[in-house]
């Protein structure tokens, strides 16, 4: 297997380090290992790339040989099949949580799945979770909302398959949980010509409404994401100029139905828009019948 990664990242130095850094580095690298829940092989093999890496970057000779390579071009390094976990460990410590998520993922995948209960699968699903962790919180400090919730889905989806790692799994839930209100605002406002990921966005926030109790946020629910109702409003303010006016009054009305009176009050103004905007009188009356459903709650409309 051919890793994106050159030995100077490999050994977290940089190309103008001198012997005495890489040493020094490498040291560094052996004393601090990744985590404890790796098997003691996986982490001898770590050992050994390391030591791989600084013998090169420490013989002269080589190490000239090594930088005319990458000056012509060359990149990525060479893993035989029993030191591919390894090197994707080093993949992940060296910040490329993307592609070793990716690569371990696909590992695990047939037809190169290892044997159930081997150390190989441990390892590899122990890597899914970290870098998978990493990644989206990368994708995330990029403003790629939707992007992280993608990678964190497919981390959950692989170790609820796998039936691995149950607590890292529901830590990798709590943080897509958490993604939600972001990941909405990343796909509403994105170009309406996206039709796709507008509907995904449009999908979301229909859901993630109702589970809260309507706009009011009436209904107490188990869900981990602390968003009070003043964030929400301020969020619900950020994302609805991203919202058509139909989609608007679908909205409102199909809250409004569900229980939500604010939503009702927002889809007779909806409804009062679009008559105006459009020139259709129908809406407007459509609008003074809604208006007296909200009046027959108690609600004032003399205003209106």
């Amino acid at each position: 297997m051919e890793l994106p990664i050159d030995h100077f990242r490999l050994l977290g130095v940089s190309p103008s380090s001198d012997t005495e850094e890489v040493l020094r580095f490498f040291q560094l690298r052996l004393d601090r290992t990744p985590d404890d829940g790796f098997t003691p092989e996986v982490m001898a093999q770590r050992s050994e790339l390391l030591r791989r890496s600084a013998d090169l970057l420490c013989d002269k000779q080589l190490r000239e040989q090594y930088e005319t390579a990458l000056t012509a071009g060359a990149s990525g390094l060479e893993f035989s099949s029993n030191r591919e976990v390894a090197g994707l460990i080093l993949l992940w410590e060296a910040k490329n949580s993307i592609e070793a998520f990716n690569l371990a993922r696909k590992a695990l995948q047939p037809p190169q799945a290892p044997a159930l209960g081997s150390g190989r699968e441990s390892d590899l699903a122990l890597l899914t979770a970290l870098s998978c962790k990493d990644a989206a919180i990368y994708e995330q400090e990029q403003r790629r909302y939707s992007s992280a919730a993608e990678i964190l889905e497919g981390g959950i989806h692989l170790l609820q398959r796998m039936g691995k790692l149950q607590e890292r799994r529901q830590n990798l839930e709590k943080e897509l949980e958490a993604l939600l209100p972001y990941r909405i605002l990343d796909l509403l406002s994105r170009d309406l010509s996206d039709q796709k990921s507008h509907q995904d966005g449009l999908n979301l926030l229909d859901g993630f409404v109702l589970n809260r109790g309507g706009l009011e946020g009436g209904k107490s629910t188990n869900s981990s994401l602390e968003f009070n109702q003043e964030d929400f409003e301020k969020f619900f303010q950020q994302i609805r100029k991203f919202l058509t006016v139909q989609e608007q009054i679908d909205l409102f009305s199909h809250w409004y139905k569900n229980g939500s009176h604010d939503a009702g009050f927002l889809f007779a103004i909806a409804l009062v828009a679009s008559g105006f905007y459009r020139r259709k009188p129908e809406s407007l009356q459509k609008a003074r019948k809604q208006i007296n459903k909200l009046n027959s709650q108690g609600f004032d409309s003399m205003s209106l």
